[in-house]
């Protein structure tokens, strides 16, 4: 045990781990500020997303494409949809926001884009979880609801997790080399919304546009936990090795882009320009 602890890879790991913690704690002060004001607004954007789906569905007498509550259906897709979102945008603006820090021998991209891809889903969760125990005060919405199958729905939101941060270290490592990156991927949220299925089913598609639809691993991850998360639904529709790889595909990607700017020692978007 001392050995390990005495270690060069103990220490990096260690040493790592704090700055990880450090740029989270600094990067949720810069975002949100010492006030509530940015926290409240974090939960209010998806909250008023909801709104508006539920006011849509409820004009047209529409009720739930699956299961019985239109909030757990909605937020099934709403979530996973806005992280991936978050993921993309803060990533490509990850390294050179922060390009400054770098010239602290601790502070790589890797830490970076960690931090700033925990922020998002530590987010999200603080979100989901209000959003329950709300339904649950207010609206009698039993917890048990929310999880049909829990080891499906752990494996589910474990690929979300790999899909968003495969998706931000990518993102982040586009965005060092390429500054326009930012508003591409700004622009691409609204593709995200339309195929993402929020507010259909993959089954509820038409096979030719099924076919489109499912190459968006966020849509097949989204379908998986709606199987994992509604009673009574069932889908074969989806591939769960699809998110899982396309996720570690874009993590490989982001790892070697950002090994050969360590070893080459300069800043791609120096070379660019």
């Amino acid at each position: 045990m001392t050995r390990l602890v005495q270690s060069r890879a103990y220490r990096a790991i260690r040493i790592s781990l704090i700055t990880i913690h450090a740029l989270l704690l600094r990067d949720a002060l810069t975002r949100y500020g010492v006030r509530s004001a940015g926290y409240v607004w974090a939960l209010v954007q998806p909250l008023l997303q909801l709104g508006v789906m539920m006011t849509v569905f409820g004009l047209i007498g529409r009720a739930p494409a699956v299961g019985d509550s239109l909030v757990i259906f909605f937020m099934t897709g709403i979530m996973p949809l806005f992280l991936l979102r978050a993921s993309l945008i803060r990533g490509a603006k990850a390294i050179t926001q922060n390009r400054t820090l770098m010239n602290y021998p601790q502070v790589r991209g890797f830490e970076i884009i960690t931090a700033r891809a925990l922020l998002e889903s530590i987010t999200s969760f603080c979100v989901v979880v209000l959003v329950m125990l709300f339904m649950k005060g207010f609206h009698g919405l039993p917890l048990l609801d929310w999880i049909s199958n829990p080891l499906e729905l752990i494996c589910a939101l474990a690929t979300l997790q790999l899909l968003c941060y495969g998706a931000c270290f990518l993102s982040a490592q586009i965005g060092r080399v390429f500054s326009i990156w930012a508003d591409v991927v700004s622009v691409s949220g609204r593709l995200l919304f339309f195929t993402s299925g929020l507010w259909y089913t993959l089954g509820a598609l038409p096979p030719r546009l099924r076919d489109l639809i499912l190459l968006n691993p966020l849509a097949q991850n989204i379908e998986w936990i709606r199987d994992a998360s509604i009673a009574g639904f069932e889908s074969d529709l989806f591939n769960p090795w699809y998110p899982i790889t396309f996720g570690v595909i874009c993590l490989v990607i982001g790892l070697f882009i950002e090994w050969l700017v360590r070893i080459g020692r300069f800043d791609l978007i120096k070379a660019v320009r």
